[in-house]
């Protein structure tokens, strides 16, 4: 057992979700991570979400429902009130598989000079079942360039240090 285990911030950005919101936050919270910050960041829903959201209150750090200028600002809200050394966000119909949240930790704890790791992620259709498996490929910053790759967001996680040299998502996007 680690005497210290980095806290690790995960911002769940969501609108109107609440069909596939409760699924999320459980696929979060059963991670079990010893040293987790859990933020939700609402748009100001009309469905059932912030009911749902209430459910789970007292194993979030932070949560907010109030309109916002799209997914961007909610990510970029949730990390101003995070405090991880490790982030990502999981949008509202996403989950992680068991175990993800210690597999990140254990890759960025050996390998402290990368700023992100990205994995392979399932896709699956909204009653969850399997579709088909998206390997992540290496990082090519050519290739990024001219669109040929894609970060696959529900599996992409960064150290605060890279999001502070990076910056805020650019809400127009």
């Amino acid at each position: 057992v680690k005497p210290t285990w980095p806290r690790i911030s995960i911002v769940t950005p969501s609108y109107n979700q609440g069909q596939f919101l409760e699924k999320t936050i459980i696929s979060v919270l059963n991670q079990n991570y010893p040293n987790l910050e859990y933020i939700i960041i609402d748009g100001g829903s009309t469905d059932n979400s912030v009911d749902i959201i209430k459910e789970y209150e007292d194993r979030l750090v932070y949560w907010l429902s109030e309109p916002d200028e799209g997914q961007s600002d909610a990510i970029n809200k949730g990390f101003r009130h995070s405090s991880g050394e490790i982030l990502g966000w999981l949008n509202s119909d996403d989950i992680y598989l068991p175990g993800a949240l210690y597999a990140v930790e254990e890759y960025l704890s050996k390998h402290t000079d990368i700023g992100c790791v990205v994995g392979d992620i399932r896709i699956i259709d909204k009653s969850g079942r399997h579709l088909y498996t998206r390997k992540a490929i290496r990082f090519d910053f050519r290739t990024a360039l001219y669109g040929g790759a894609m970060v696959p967001q529900p599996a992409a996680f960064f150290t605060r240090a890279a999001w502070e040299k990076t910056g805020d998502i650019d809400p127009a996007y």
